[in-house]
């Protein structure tokens, strides 16, 4: 994927993505089935390596997208992650701060004694697993740009608030109505993982074939 080509405007960017996108699903079940099917031993012993060699090719992350990065693609068997990063912390291998995004975990100067250890997967796994978090480090990059919340409510409807940014301009927005919390929840996860396929789909129903939309940065001084 030519990196450069891919940051060039909005438009660019969602297409990148959705083909990424694309991607990343076979590379998860790419690397699923092979730590499944590998005989090496440490591939299935591989938790402390695999969150903090995430953090290392991905960049400082919440539970959240550490959850993402090793459950929902089969990367790793379920384990209790928020004990194992409270170790980490505490052993000094991984840093806890908290940032606009709420609490993170960065590599600490510690981190090498995990990356270069015994815990380190066969060759291929670790292959997967590199090509996998790429992919996924673009992924997250994207959703910085999506804004999802909802009002909590007694009356039996709460509304959803979604949007799609860029800087200071807003792409897209749709507010929603739902039944209850719990949808409420459910609808704002999803948002931040699919937006961009929202909005592609968006285009396709009112654009009738005119072409996704490039959006360059405001000019300094210009109003929206």
């Amino acid at each position: 994927m030519d990196r450069k080509k891919f940051l060039k405007g909005f438009g660019l960017l969602t297409a990148g993505i959705a083909t990424t996108t694309n991607g990343f699903s076979l590379i998860s079940e790419v690397v699923t089935s092979t730590l499944t099917q590998s005989s090496c031993i440490m591939c299935t012993e591989q938790n402390r390596f695999s969150i903090v060699f995430a953090v290392k090719k991905i960049g400082a992350m919440t539970p959240s997208q550490l959850d993402r990065c090793l459950f929902e693609s089969g990367l790793s068997e379920p384990f209790d992650l928020n004990a194992e990063l409270t170790k980490l912390v505490e052993q000094g291998l991984l840093k806890q701060t908290v940032s606009a995004d709420g609490l993170v975990y960065k590599l600490s100067e510690l981190s090498d004694t995990i990356l270069n250890g015994d815990s380190v997967p066969c060759t291929e796994c670790l292959a997967k697993m590199d090509a996998y978090f790429d992919e996924l480090k673009i992924q997250f990059e994207a959703e910085k740009d999506y804004i999802a919340q909802y009002t909590e409510s007694s009356t039996g409807i709460v509304p959803v608030f979604l949007s799609i940014r860029k800087n200071e301009r807003i792409l897209l927005k749709v507010n929603l109505i739902v039944p209850d919390v719990a949808t409420a929840k459910v609808v704002t996860r999803n948002w931040m993982r699919n937006a961009h396929k929202t909005h592609q789909s968006v285009w396709s129903s009112i654009g009738e074939g005119l072409p996704f939309p490039v959006f360059m940065p405001l000019q300094e001084g210009k109003q929206l």
